[in-house]
This record gives C-alpha cells, structure tokens and sequence, in this order.
C-alpha cells in the first residue's frame, strides 16, 4: 500500500522549496514588470493625449486668428462653441492676463474670473511675477475637474501680442505688451482612462493565465527534473540500507542527478559483489571448519581408540604372559595324566570317565590358550613386514583357509575382484588375518545359509593411490546402537562363550598399522558389509601424514 506523505513532509522536501523560489520569483517578476508596463503605458498614452491637445489648441488658434483680427466677437463666439460641443472636448476659454474670461463655449463663464492658484493656472502664477513664456512640455497638464470622477487634460497657448495685432487701427494694445491672454483648452481623458484601466485589467488577467501556466510548467519540471529523481534515490537508498543489494535506480538523464544515481547504482553493485564474496568465503570457510571438526572428531575417535587399545593391550599381555604358563603346566598335565591313566589297571567305565574329564581339562585349556594368544596378537607391537604383493593371491588364500567352514555353513560365495593393477605393498599375513576374521563373522552371522561376496576396486582419491576391499553377508545384521561399538576390544554380540570379542578389534588395528581406514554398512535383517580403504603404499602415506598442511591463502 502506498504511504501518503505528510504535509511536514512535502513542505520541508527540496522540490517543495524548488519550486516556491521559482514561483515566487516568477510572480515577483510579473508583477514588476506589469507595475512598469503600467506606468510606461500611462505615461504613453498621457503623452499622446498631450500631443492630441498640443494639435488641437494650435488648431483653434489658428481658426480663431482672422475673427479675433477682425475683432468678429460673434463669429469667434461661434467657432469656439462649435468646437467645444465636439465629443471629447471639455472646454474651451480665452481669458485675459487678470484671468478674466473673455470667450468660452460656457457662456456662463464669460466675464468671471479663473482662481490663478488653481491646478490649471499654477504652472505660470506659482510665483508672484508671473512667468512670461511657459516651455511647450509645460504647457498641459493633468488635473481632477471638480464634482466629476475622470481627469482633465488642460493645454494652456499664449496668445501674444504680434506685430500685425498692436499695430492694426481696431486694436489699442500697447507694443510693449508681450501676452495679450491664454487660450485653454480643456479635453475630457475619461476614454483614455476607460482604455488604459481596460489594458490594465487584460494585462492583469493575461499575468495571471501566464503565471497560473508558470506554475504547472514549473511544477511539472520540479517534478520531473527534480522530485522524482530525487524519490527514486531516497527510495533506492532506503532499500540498501535494509540490505537489498540488487536495487538499481533507472534515471534516463545526463544531469547531475543522473551521475549521482550511476554512482549509486556503482556502488551497489560493489556491494553485491563484496557480499557475495564475503558470503562465498563464509561458506568455504564453514565447509573447512565442518570438514576440519569432521577430521578432528575422526582423528580424536581414532586417538581414543588406539589409546583405549592401547590400554587394553598392555593390560592383555599382562593378563596373557600371567595366564600362558599356569596354562602350559596344566595342559601338560592333563597328558601325562591321559597316558597314565591308560597304563592303570581299572575298569572300563571308571577309566572312561577319567579320560573324558581329562579331555575337557585339555580342550578347555587349548581354548584358554587360543584366547591368550588372542590377546597377544591384539598386544604384540611388533614392526608389520610390508612387502610387494598380489592383493588378489591374499583373498584366495583366505577363502581357501575357511573354505571348510564355509561350505558347513551351506554359504555361496561371490567374489568381485575388479582391481586390474592389484599389486600393494603390505603385511601379507596380517591382512590374511583380518580377512579370515571377517569372513569367519559373516559366516557365523548367516547361520541359515546366505551369499557371502567379496569385492576389490580402485579407490583412488586423485592425491593418494588407494584400494578398496569388501566382505559382505546376507545375515542378520547389525543394531545402530551396536554399530558403534563393534570395534571395541572385548565387545561381542555372540551369546556363547567360544570368543572375547577381539576379532574385529584386531582387524581395526591391522587395518590401522596399514593407515588405512574401516568401515560398517549394515540393516536388520538385509546383511553387513564391512569395507576397508588402504593406501598402495602405507609407508609412502605415513610419510605424507606426517608433513606439515600447506596454508591457503
């Protein structure tokens, strides 16, 4: 949903201010410039009324020349009231120099006196020596007629006193008289200031159109130069900081505006691929760390392994030397004992019955014996006598080895020998050992008959030359929670007493000794697979072990 912004907002936005400095200028500028288009219009139009009443007074004093010769007072009656009933003239009077009316088209005025200190005489008698000549810009002027609301233009012409007038026989005016009167002639400018208040009002409206379209122009400049760039940048800039790293902000112009959101978007894209570095290394480094804890947990199982065997080791050869010679001696004895009992003279029964508890002494011995020799063979930290071999020839033999105990169990065997270069350099006797324990487990897991299926491939990690070896049965299977004990010393899941459960111990640590690694696949009821993982060249891998990691920069 899009958010209506405050007024606060808009008012206190760049653009808002933009454009009132740009209105407010542009309103200013139109209203001087109407104020002194008005008063150049006014002084034009008071300068052409001025020139009209200059035209028409030098008219009438022509036209009055020969009747005012002629001392013709009524024809210069007539010609003045003629033209005074013309539209646009207010009036027109000839008076003395004492102000005394003589002619006008108002016959009531004929013979009163005009106020010299008014507005229409105060151009010549502002002093006390009246002014003789009266400068032509002078002449007219601008004046409020009494119980009327329009102006007055009034044109002031000295009649002098020519040559042709002091010298004719009709007139007795003195030749030193320079002004014998004052024609004035008065035009109504009531059209002159209808037209200019009209100019002034079409000037006003046309002021007001042009700055009411200034303000749309302005605003939708301010708004496309200025507030929509300007939007799409705050816009931008809030979703980078709420970390959207793919913003881009699309402005079609050169401007600085335009530069500043190319820099943005430069920038942004930095960003992006600053994090996606970042996030790159994090991971890698997450997947080192995952894969680093994984090695170290492994490592530190194997540690506790091979400690918690070496324990148990010490504490067998202990338990086996100690045990070994009690052993010895009453096996020993048993067949001296056998052999005396069959030189003695006594009954058969009683004489069998001897020698069937001698027997059971002497096996149950042999068995103390084979776990004794168990435990030395888990104990013994003899060096392994590694040497080239066919890992192929190592299976044969195994299977050869236990083929009598296979074929009791009524088992199939299924061998997979894929290696094409089998040749490895190991400790020949001890990986027959670890195959027969194996082999002896899967078959003692099939009690019912089953497929036993041994499988060899190159296991080659492109480092290191591996190869791969598996014994799988189709058996009973093994529980999760014993899975993760089964390489434990001393651990069986056998409910007779014929083992201690060193068998696949023994395995983990030739397996170990080989720097090789084990492992268990199985699910109730569907069958085991243990699969071992051993270099082509222990020795060569116990090297490589043992040098320093190279650091990754």
């Amino acid at each position: 949903m899009t958010r209506i912004p405050s007024l606060s907002s808009i008012t206190s936005s760049l653009s808002f201010r933009l454009f009132l400095v740009l209105f407010l200028s542009i309103v200013l500028m139109f209203a001087a410039y109407a104020a002194i288009g008005n008063h150049l219009q006014s002084r034009i139009l008071e300068q052409q009324a001025r020139a009209e009443a200059a035209r028409h007074g030098d008219l009438i004093r022509q036209g009055l020349h020969d009747s005012m010769m002629l001392n013709e007072r009524e024809r210069t009656y007539a010609y003045i009231k003629l033209i005074g009933d013309e539209p646009g003239i207010e009036a027109i009077r000839i008076y003395d120099k004492q102000g005394v009316i003589q002619y006008s088209n108002d016959e009531s005025e004929i013979g009163t006196s005009v106020d010299l200190r008014a507005e229409a005489c105060y151009v010549c008698h502002a002093s006390s020596d009246p002014l003789q000549a009266v400068p032509t810009e002078e002449r007219s002027r601008i004046y409020h007629k009494q119980d009327s609301d329009y102006r007055v233009l009034g044109l002031i012409t000295p009649i002098h006193n020519e040559s042709s007038c002091w010298s004719a026989e009709c007139h007795a005016h003195d030749a030193s008289q320079s002004i014998l009167g004052v024609l004035d002639v008065q035009l109504a400018m009531e059209e002159v200031d209808q037209a200019f208040a009209t100019a002034s009002r079409q000037a006003v409206t046309l002021s007001v159109a042009i700055i009411f379209l200034a303000l749309f122009l302005i605003a939708a400049i301010v708004y496309r130069a200025v507030y929509r760039p300007t939007q799409r940048l705050r816009r931008g800039t809030e979703a980078l900081a709420r970390g959207n790293l793919d913003v881009q902000i699309e402005l079609d112009q050169n401007d600085e505006l335009g530069q500043l959101a190319q820099s943005f978007n430069d920038m942004a894209s930095s960003l992006k691929k600053a994090d996606t570095e970042l996030r790159d290394w994090s991971r890698t480094l997450e997947d080192r760390v995952n894969r680093k804890t994984a090695e170290l947990e492994r490592i530190h199982s194997q540690m506790m392994q091979v400690e918690k065997a070496a324990s148990l080791g010490r504490m067998a050869a202990t338990v086996a030397h100690e045990l070994n010679n009690p052993l010895s001696g009453i096996l020993t004895c048993a067949k001296l004992a056998e052999k005396r009992v069959d030189r003695l003279e006594v009954d058969e029964k009683t004489r069998q019955g001897v020698l069937e508890n001698l027997e059971l002494i002497r096996s149950e011995s042999m068995r103390c014996g084979n776990i004794v020799r168990d435990l030395l063979t888990y104990a013994r930290e003899s060096a392994s006598e590694f040497q080239r071999i066919h890992l192929h020839q190592l299976v044969e033999r195994a299977l050869k080895l236990v083929g009598h105990h296979i074929e009791l169990g009524e088992i199939a065997t299924d061998a997979q020998l894929e290696l094409e270069d089998d040749l490895v350099i190991c400790d020949g006797d001890q990986v027959i050992q670890a195959l027969i324990a194996l082999i002896i487990n899967a078959v003692e897991a099939m009690p019912g008959g089953g497929r036993l299926t041994i499988k060899t491939w190159e296991a080659s990690d492109g480092r290191l030359s591996r190869v791969g070896l598996s014994v799988g049965d189709t058996g009973v299977g093994i529980s999760e929670e014993i899975r993760e004990h089964i390489f434990d010393p001393f651990f069986s899941t056998k409910e007779d007493t014929r083992g201690v459960g060193l068998g696949l111990a023994v395995v983990y640590g030739i397996v170990q000794r080989h720097q090789g690694k084990i492992s268990v696949a199985s699910k109730l009821g569907e069958g085991t697979t243990f699969t071992l993982e051993m270099p082509r060249d222990p020795q060569q891998a116990a090297r490589d072990s043992r040098q320093p990691a190279t650091t990754v920069k």
